[in-house]
């Protein structure tokens, strides 16, 4: 049998379909794959980056969008907890773009999870799906490994790691540090990251006792890449981006996590667990527009006024309402610079405890968590940009979360071939915003608002044969606001009035899923079905004029759809895997917003991708592993900026790539082995692009336009490894 360890396991967890990319399958990767693209390997998800490095992700795991899917690492949320997604989100036009929080050299494998989870998993508003990456951990045998590479738009990377082995009395600490930069393949868009990395098992006080360190900090430095006009495309080429002399953002970013953790056997039968973990998250980025510029496009840059005047200036007056001579006396020309800022700290604790039976394994625990979150947009005439509270802020706005569940969990297996998983968990959701004076709010202003919901869930898993397995769920899921959903109650905040009440509602889902999976000798296959029904659909309006993103709800929708996955082993050599997936979303009333967006029943949702399909050969012979692969990503409809759907459809497109590796054992000079890789993406140099989204035409300029993301072109990367 080829090793399975390298292939994509599809199967069922607590009734519900999961997927698992293994690590073998992780390793090897890093230099053609990031945390986000490899999971274009997973059966009905299709993901897209900007770079090598994974800039600018798009998510979307059987349709559901990134901000409809959890992120966890280890089982710990590492999403923004006020805006959603793995780098920021896509609903939020000041995103953070650059931030890369989690890279494969940290991953040990990954688990996806198929509609709403389980209550035991600790993702925030994962009612599509969630993503866990699994740490890298330490192992028994003791190693040493240097590696690099080089390729295409002049992608480079280089690091080493190391294991110190099982040392009695000191514990055991696996350790990594690596580095990549790219010049991309978008003009101009360099891009660097570093990545450090340790886990470390702290040696054993009590033999019932382990207690385990992990820390991860990722750094990304570069150029922010500009949403592009199609028609500009067109005309300058797929991969072309506004000059700097006319627009420009330079981004640094770091996300930090550290994570405590303790089991302690309690019993014979009874395991205690707990998580302490702190995480931190920064982005700054330095924007610049023209303003001599009379474009007709809405640039990335969240937003410029026009004439060139700075915000004092324009006004006339500080944003108390005083007449400000220091402000309007400047001598810098107008406010065609924005420092853009973002921070959030992140607390949270999680208990568990699993009592196993016989016939009945139950679990309960919770998660605590608080964030807090600082966003800021100052302007100026200078890059030097100071930053001014009710001077030359557009905003500058401080806000927390509080976020809490306790849940309960149960595995009951009355006979052998039967598991039924019942569980509940309840949830609180609190948010305050607060927001100082400032060009968007004139008056500081402060909202918030608490939520809390309850949440059943049900799984069943049958085994009639040895080799067949029938498996169900269903499941209740909430998704709460994020943070622009706040945005418009407290720019309506007035000297006389404070800010509006918050009237959004969560985003609910009643999720059913079914299927079958079979699994006998070189033969596994699993087919699954399911339905997801929403109320209070949430949907985003980005206002041009103002660069300002509102979230809100309209109607109620619905997702539907099959997933098929398959692999069949040849000879011990050769295996052949496909998968198929085949999916809708539609809104299911006829509905209509504040912002005068509305919906009709049938109406199809965006950034659904009406099927995916993956078809490859893996293949080893001694020391040399190659892998054929290739996926098509059916059309899926565009967005408009203000949330409404449209009538225009991406194309379907095919990529296609390789992997093809070499271990050379050596055991002299002290080397263990040497190991060279050669990595190919998009070897039919697909010239599709991602469709973002629908935009009008700003300053005067009638109609709408597309702004479209390019395709990764044909590329190759190589890369040697040196084991000690």
């Amino acid at each position: 049998m080829v090793d399975k360890a390298a292939l994509t396991r599809v199967k069922p967890v607590y009734g519900a379909e999961t997927a698992l990319i293994p690590k073998e399958f992780v390793k090897g990767q890093e230099s053609t794959q990031n945390a986000s693209t490899i999971l274009n390997f997973v059966p009905g998800i299709n993901a897209t980056s900007t770079n090598p490095l994974g800039v600018k992700t798009h998510i979307s795991v059987r349709g559901f969008s990134q901000t409809q899917v959890g992120y966890t690492f280890d089982n710990l949320p590492i999403a923004d907890l006020f805006n959603g997604g793995l780098s920021g989100g896509n609903n939020n036009y000041a995103d953070l773009t650059n931030l890369i929080p989690i890279t494969l050299g940290e991953t040990s494998g990954i688990r996806v999870t198929y509609g709403t989870p389980a209550p035991d998993v600790n993702s925030v508003g994962a009612i599509g799906g969630n993503i866990d990456y699994l740490p890298r951990l330490p192992t028994k045998r003791s190693y040493v490994t240097v590696f690099s590479g080089y390729g295409s738009f002049s992608t480079d990377n280089y690091g080493v790691e190391a294991d110190t082995g099982n040392k009695s009395g000191y514990g055991n600490l696996f350790a990594r540090f690596s580095s990549r930069q790219t010049s991309g393949y978008l003009h101009g868009a360099k891009d660097r990251q570093y990545s450090y990395y340790a886990a470390y098992d702290i040696p054993q006080i009590t033999p019932t006792s382990k207690w385990s360190l992990i820390f991860l900090l990722n750094k990304n430095q570069g150029v922010t890449p500009a949403r592009m006009p199609m028609a500009v495309l067109n005309q300058y080429g797929r991969y072309y981006q506004w000059p700097s002399s006319f627009t420009y953002a330079n981004s640094k970013t770091e996300h930090m996590m550290a994570v405590l953790q303790n089991k302690t056997l309690l019993s014979s039968n009874a395991v205690f667990g707990m998580k302490a973990f702190y995480a931190y998250s920064n982005s700054d980025r330095l924007e610049y527009v023209n303003p001599n510029s009379d474009s007709p496009y809405n640039s990335f840059v969240t937003f410029y006024l026009n004439p060139p005047l700075t915000v004092c200036q324009y006004s006339g007056n500080d944003f108390m309402g005083n007449n400000s001579p220091a402000c309007q006396d400047q001598t810098i020309n107008g406010d065609n610079y924005h420092s853009y800022s973002y921070q959030t700290n992140t607390f949270g604790f999680n208990p568990s405890v699993n009592w196993f039976q016989h016939y009945v394994n139950l679990k309960a625990g919770g998660l605590a968590m608080i964030s807090t979150y600082d966003s800021q947009d100052f302007v100026y005439g200078t890059p030097n940009v100071p930053k001014i509270a009710g001077y030359n802020d557009l905003w500058d706005e401080h806000g927390w979360r509080m976020y809490s569940k306790i849940y309960g969990q149960a595995k009951i297996k009355p006979v052998s071939s039967v598991a039924i998983t019942p569980g509940i968990k309840y949830e609180i959701m609190y948010t305050h915003l607060n927001d100082v004076p400032g060009y968007y709010y004139s008056v500081g202003a402060n909202s918030g608002r608490s939520y809390s919901e309850l949440s059943p869930y049900i799984g069943i898993e049958y085994r009639p044969l040895s080799s067949i397995k029938l498996f169900a769920d269903y499941a209740v899921g909430y998704k709460y606001p994020n943070i622009t959903a706040f945005y418009s109650a407290d720019s309506n905040a007035t000297t006389t009035s404070p800010s509006t009440p918050v009237t959004i509602k969560p985003e609910r889902v009643n999720t059913y899923q079914f299927g079958a999976q079979y699994a006998s000798g070189p033969v596994n296959v699993s087919v699954s079905f399911y339905r997801s029904d929403f109320v209070h659909t949430f949907s985003s309006y980005y206002d041009t004029s103002n660069g300002l993103t509102y979230e809100y709800n309209i109607g109620s929708s619905q997702y539907q759809g099959v997933n098929i996955a398959a692999q069949f082993a040849i000879d011990k050599y050769v295996s052949l895997y496909g998968n198929y997936s085949l999916q809708a979303a539609t809104y299911t009333s006829n509905s209509s917003s504040q912002y005068g967006v509305t919906t009709s029943i049938g109406e199809p949702r965006p950034n659904t991708p009406t099927y995916l399909a993956g078809v490859g050969v893996l293949a080893h012979y001694g020391r040399t592993n190659g892998r054929l692969y290739a996926n098509l990503v059916g059309p899926q409809y565009v967005e408009a900026s203000t949330g409404a759907p449209t009538s225009i459809s991406m194309p379907a497109y095919a990529t296609m790539s390789f992997t093809l590796s070499h271990e050379f054992p050596i055991h002299r000079y002290g080397i263990d082995d040497i190991s060279v890789g050669l990595s190919g993406i998009n070897l039919l140099n697909s010239d599709a692009y991602i469709m973002e989204k629908q935009f009008a035409y700003i300053n005067g300029y009638n109609g709408n336009y597309i702004e479209a993301e390019p395709m990764m072109p044909r590329s190759f990367f190589g890369t040697i490894k040196l084991k000690f």
